[in-house]
């Protein structure tokens, strides 16, 4: 009788230079200098759906200063092993992480895939050059592989139009938020909840970096102390009018149609409340309704209260959370994101802030 192998249980030892460099690079990561929850909310991303991930999260302890936990991280997922067969869990861990580091840093996180048995393959960003085209058209046809990525050009214009309205609010909660008028900004309920909290908060506009890979001058504003107001816990949105404005070019449209299943999706966030970032490969819808949008795309916490946008960069929903999301109207979760559809946002603007829903209609 055939025997069928069970997974074996490895460990990783890694050199002392390789181990700490890996921890600098877990310390820096968007997530790790705030609280425990965002840094458990973290590690579930990079784990989500591997069998032995609430094994992790059990015995893990995130609390302490960074660069504490990233040791305490690192030292449990070198002596774990593997969280499935073939899969070690620094591997897995290693592998997710790019999607948050720099150019030098993926590359040394590659290379140390190149130098132990981490098993799960990194991403092959640095083996892109090595197909050098052909002439067949039956050999091109095969190097589109699932989604055909090619995009226009004109993609990058529009996103980085569109990012021009997409603002750090920095208050009892570090959020995203974006410009929906000249001076109207919506963002999450649970980010700015009551005019209170939004006189309080301060609004970073051009929080980024330019094309040298500098920061760019902000210009931080307020909330107008008398100005629109309008918040929704159920739907978890909320419009406010900010005063001083800066320049940020056109306001975003708000897109009044439902959404569907398997379309692109893309998101301009503020992760872990840090310098502006774009999530726009291999995103898709993964469920919709006239209230509900779940989709498979990156985000941190930071990035609640950021506009999802479809193709031609019009907003179809506000994002508000991430993990392990009940679809509406079944019994199963996925690890998903999940926002308000602009469908049912604008029906309740038009309802119960009608001043504030004229201002949209120009």
């Amino acid at each position: 009788m055939t025997q069928i192998q069970k997974p074996v249980t490895m460990t990783v030892q890694l050199s002392t230079p390789d181990f700490q460099r890996i921890i600098k690079i877990v310390s820096n990561l968007p997530g790790f200098g705030t609280t425990v929850y965002e840094r458990r909310r973290f590690v579930e991303g990079a784990f989500g759906g591997e069998a032995k991930a609430n094994t992790i999260l059990v015995q893990l302890n995130l609390d302490g200063l960074p660069m504490n936990v990233a040791v305490e991280l690192v030292n449990f997922l070198c002596k774990f092993g593997q969280v499935a067969y073939g899969k070690e869990a620094l591997g897995v861990f290693l592998n997710y992480i790019q999607l948050y580091t720099g150019e030098e840093d993926t590359s040394f996180i590659q290379d140390v895939f190149q130098r132990y048995p981490l098993d799960t393959p990194a991403s092959p960003n640095n083996l892109i050059d090595r197909w050098r085209g052909t002439d067949n058209l039956a050999d091109i046809k095969e190097k589109i592989i699932g989604e055909d990525t090619l995009r226009h050009i004109n993609i990058l214009e529009m996103a980085l139009d569109a990012a021009r309205a997409v603002v750090l609010i920095d208050g009892n909660k570090k959020g995203t938020g974006f410009m929906i008028s000249p001076n109207l900004l919506m963002t999450n309920n649970h980010v700015i909840a009551s005019q209170e909290e939004a006189q309080k908060a301060e609004y970073i506009f051009n929080y980024q970096l330019d094309k040298n890979g500098k920061e760019t001058p902000i210009t931080i504003v307020n909330a107008l102390a008398k100005g629109d107001f309008y918040t929704n816990a159920k739907l978890d949105f909320t419009v406010l009018t900010l005063k001083n404005v800066p320049d940020f070019g056109n306001h975003l449209k708000l897109k009044n149609q439902r959404t569907q299943k398997d379309k692109r999706v893309a998101i301009i966030q503020h992760p872990g409340g840090h310098l502006k970032k774009i999530s726009i490969q291999n995103n898709l819808v993964a469920y919709a309704d006239n209230q509900d949008v779940q989709y498979t795309t990156t985000t941190l916490p930071g990035s609640s209260g950021s506009p999802v946008f479809d193709d031609d960069f019009q907003v179809i929903a506000i994002h508000h959370s991430g993990g392990m999301l009940l679809e509406p109207n079944t019994t199963t979760k996925y690890l998903r994101n999940g926002g308000t559809s602009m469908m049912a946002v604008l029906k309740d603007l038009q309802t119960n802030a009608s001043d504030i829903y004229a201002q949209l209609q120009g």
